[in-house]
């Protein structure tokens, strides 16, 4: 196994990961907000607008930049 597999199952299982929290947070009565209230949570302060606009580039510079 080639450390590009071991990358591709580690995202792979924290994307899995987000999905699952994402669903339990649907449920009725649940205490986990959503990822779009967290979000907007994040969105309400600037060190939140610049942490999620930090967490783009970085996507970007990994996933897109060749």
């Amino acid at each position: 196994m080639s450390s590009h597999d071991v990358t591709l199952a580690i995202y792979s299982a924290l994307a899995v990961a987000v999905v699952g929290v994402e669903l339990r947070s649907r449920k009725p009565g649940s205490r986990i907000p959503s990822l779009g209230r967290a979000f907007s949570r994040m969105m309400r302060t600037r060190s939140g607008r610049v942490g999620i606009v930090a967490g783009w580039v970085w996507l970007g510079l990994h996933f897109f930049a060749r």
